[in-house]
């Protein structure tokens, strides 16, 4: 099975491929996130973890679909993004974007539209609570998460790469 630890930083994964923006003699690959095509071919990773590095790059549905080119069939990419009320989500002047679950449902949809055929379906959507948030039932802090902050820390996502 080929891993990808896409944006590693300086956490690096035994049995990864562990890239990032950073040089670092432990990376396999260092390069422009923004910039595209990424210098990896098509159709060669079956599992992408990243963490905290979406929210960075300049235009984040360009990178899911280039994250889509490099995956096989069937891969998994499994996320974790700052959910868009969560300090942590605003206090970082280096994030540029801030997300919600309603983010990666939408984005799912519009490839849809767009490519005429879903390029991903959602296997695992998760919104993680924070210290506070855990000691409110799911369903209530999902609802008061909408209103106020510090109640949801992150979106857990897993992608499933749909290709023929």
């Amino acid at each position: 099975m080929n891993k990808l630890n896409f944006g590693c930083g300086e956490d690096i994964k035994e049995g990864f491929d562990n890239i990032d923006v950073q040089i670092n003699p432990k990376i396999q690959k260092s390069f422009n996130f923004d910039k595209f095509p990424y210098p990896i071919k098509e159709n060669s990773y079956d599992y992408i973890w990243s963490r905290s590095v979406l929210e960075h790059l300049e235009e984040p549905d360009k990178v899911l679909n280039e994250l889509w080119r490099i995956c096989k069939p069937n891969a998994v990419i499994e996320m974790i993004v700052p959910y868009y009320n969560n300090k942590s989500a605003v206090s970082d002047m280096q994030h540029k974007h801030f997300f919600s679950d309603t983010t990666f449902k939408v984005f799912v949809d519009e490839t849809c539209r767009i490519n005429k055929e879903k390029k991903f379906k959602i296997k695992k959507l998760e919104l993680v609570p924070t210290v506070i948030g855990k000691f409110m039932p799911k369903f209530l802090r999902e609802k008061l998460s909408l209103f106020f902050g510090g109640i949801i820390s992150y979106v857990h996502v897993e992608l499933i790469v749909k290709k023929d």
